[in-house]
């Protein structure tokens, strides 16, 4: 696992640990901040910025991601029309979701995956495969790079 990677899982697991949090002496909760997730692909061509609709991810039940694409040269720029393929995996146990995500292109570098069920307790990994098709000169290239961050239900 990369540095950057290493990074995102131990931010994750420290805003796990947190949970909810309350004010003293008055039961009242706080609204905990949603679930953010950053990192570049593997071979650093794209940033990626994740967050969880909702703030957190449900046990067995539907939830929804938005992600904002960046280059990964230039993290100011967005990435509008690539392809992603999104999709939870438990290494530990050699399977994936029951379902298969869809992604919608927003515009502007952001999408927003839909169909996204863990419906197990226990470590999953969240993937996320970014596809860029483009020409040069004659030729169509087609390029991808992934990113994995480590969640915790």
């Amino acid at each position: 696992m990369k540095t950057h990677q290493k990074i995102a899982v131990a931010v994750l697991a420290c805003l796990s640990a947190l949970g909810p949090l309350t004010s003293c002496g008055s039961g009242s909760e706080e609204v905990a901040a949603p679930l953010r997730l950053k990192g570049l692909t593997e071979r650093g061509l794209f940033g990626v910025g994740v967050e969880v609709e909702g703030g957190e991810i449900p046990l067995n039940a539907p939830f929804e991601l938005r992600i904002d694409l960046k280059s990964g040269s230039n993290l100011t720029q967005p990435l509008p029309g690539r392809t992603l393929l999104v999709e939870g995996w438990m290494p530990g146990h050699g399977h994936g979701m029951l379902r298969q995500s869809e992604v919608d292109d927003l515009g502007d570098g952001n999408y927003r995956v839909r169909g996204m069920l863990f419906h197990m307790p226990g470590t999953w990994e969240l993937r996320i495969k970014v596809i860029e098709t483009r020409l040069e000169e004659e030729f169509r290239v087609v390029e991808d790079d992934q990113v994995s961050f480590e969640v915790k239900l």
